[in-house]
């Protein structure tokens, strides 16, 4: 494959896909995560987003240790012009990643910049003089990503996931894949409708391009299909999605309680109006084959790529952000319980920090309006009541997101998760811990969801005071 930015069967990139996608409020941010991606492709290394806070120490992209060295990448979302303007912008960065280096003790081998457009013969110039100049008084090397430099190294087939993410995506070769599928009008066929990570669906007037980690699942009576994926919505414009999906085989009772359950998912979605922390329904699709809804999904990690859990507690400033995410978290879900749902599926997979400073959101929409099933909900967080339906008084409600948000935490911070016979607290391995949200948490991860706090705005409030006694360095 050729450093042209397009092979057969594939479209060339355009850059300005960031602007189409997020708006020109949103492009820069857009780009910015394209390009942690990228970066971690390419070297094989973790990169990570830096974000403001209020500054970002002159780093967009890091990789490497700031307690020793570090690799910096510089992202300007240069689409139209580099003039002076950009000049000064790109010598400010620079300068404000060398003075943060020598104010904090941590050295930078590396510096690179990264604009998705091409130098004319003058700009150009400038650059070879400036970057001749800094690299011998700062010892650092300096690199240039440009519009040519990023799109070969998107070409690379170690790049071909974050090509396919952010971009045009590939075609498919002639004899090699199957034609995009199409979600007919009357029927639906399961085999030719499967789902998979890099295809092509079209439903009624839109396209997307599913993303990989998806879920598929058939009826016990195979009635009908339950599909869910991320996606980019390639027409009629561009924008990432959240696709779910119920596809009818033959028409039955069953068939029709889900369809009926993404009826209510969808004028909920519509209610809620894409309030804080919750979907934003773009588009419904309905018709003889089942229904499809697409709701907006916000770029960036997930909670698990954020804060894990891992297998060791966390550090101070990090349980602070943990904590305050958390409690906006409970905003989201209060909003969903004042309208009488609850949303049974929290967890670290289906939580996503979005935006530059990582605003929680639920992924989707969960399991509202979904008649209860025994073993639903996220592993890791699943509540009691979710392993036993049909234990009278103990079915899955509101108090169950009360659960699952509480064991989030609880596993995020300490680094094991919760114990169904009873946890240790978390002060047993981060002594620091707030006291009283400990015993709030382990209030919460009750069996009996009548012993949990009844209102997940109660946890709330716990997590912002605790964020704030973490974040003052205090101790119960």
């Amino acid at each position: 494959m050729s450093g042209t930015g397009f092979g057969v069967g594939e479209r060339p990139i355009d850059f300005l896909a960031h602007h189409q996608r997020r708006g020109e409020a949103g492009a820069r941010e857009d780009f910015e995560q394209m390009l942690v991606s990228l970066v971690s492709a390419v070297t094989g290394q973790e990169a990570a987003l830096v974000r403001a806070n209020p500054g970002d120490w002159g780093i967009d992209v890091l990789v490497g240790d700031l307690n020793g060295s570090v690799e910096i990448w510089q992202s300007k979302y240069f689409i139209k012009e580099f003039g002076e303007s950009q000049k000064k912008q790109v010598r400010e960065s620079f300068d404000s990643a060398m003075r943060h280096a020598a104010q904090e003790g941590h050295t930078v081998t590396r510096w690179v910049l990264c604009i998705p457009c091409a130098m004319d013969a003058r700009t150009l110039k400038w650059w070879h003089g400036w970057r001749a100049r800094l690299r011998a008084e700062h010892q650092v090397e300096i690199e240039l990503w440009d519009e040519n430099g990023l799109r070969s190294r998107l070409d690379l087939p170690q790049s071909v996931t974050v090509r396919r993410a952010y971009y045009d995506p590939y075609r498919p070769v002639q004899g090699e894949d199957p034609p995009p599928v199409v979600v007919a009008d009357h029927v639906i066929t399961a085999p030719a409708a499967d789902w998979r990570g890099g295809a092509e669906v079209r439903v009624g007037d839109a396209c997307y391009l599913l993303h990989d980690e998806l879920v598929q699942d058939v009826s016990k009576d195979h009635a009908w299909v339950w599909r869910e994926a991320t996606a980019d919505q390639i027409e009629p414009a561009a924008v990432r999605v959240r696709l779910r999906q119920v596809a009818v085989l033959r028409e039955t009772p069953g068939a029709e309680a889900a369809r009926r359950a993404m009826r209510v998912q969808a004028e909920l979605l519509t209610a809620l109006a894409g309030a804080r922390g919750l979907p934003r329904l773009l588009a419904v699709h309905e018709n003889g084959a089942g229904i499809t809804t697409a709701s907006a999904l916000g770029a960036g990690p997930t909670w698990r790529a954020a804060f894990g859990p891992g297998l060791v507690p966390l550090d101070r400033v990090t349980v602070a952000d943990v904590l305050a995410a958390a409690a906006r978290l409970c905003e989201a879900l209060a909003e969903l319980h004042r309208h009488g749902h609850a949303h049974r599926m929290v967890g670290p997979d289906t939580v996503v920090m979005t935006g530059r400073d990582h605003e929680p959101a639920l992924r989707d929409i969960g399991l509202v309006a979904w008649p209860p099933r025994p073993g639903e909900g996220p592993d890791g967080c699943r509540a009691p009541e979710q392993a036993r339906v049909g234990v009278r008084g103990r079915a899955p409600g509101t108090h169950t997101d009360v659960h699952q948000l509480a064991a989030l935490v609880y596993h995020t911070v300490s680094g094991h998760p919760p114990m169904p016979g009873g946890s240790p607290p978390i002060r047993a391995t981060v002594p620091w811990f707030p006291a009283a949200l400990d015993e709030l948490l382990a209030q919460a991860l009750d069996v009996d969801p009548a012993r949990r706090p009844r209102r997940i705005a109660v946890l709330g409030a716990a997590l912002s005071r605790a964020r704030r006694e973490v974040s003052r360095g205090g101790h119960a």
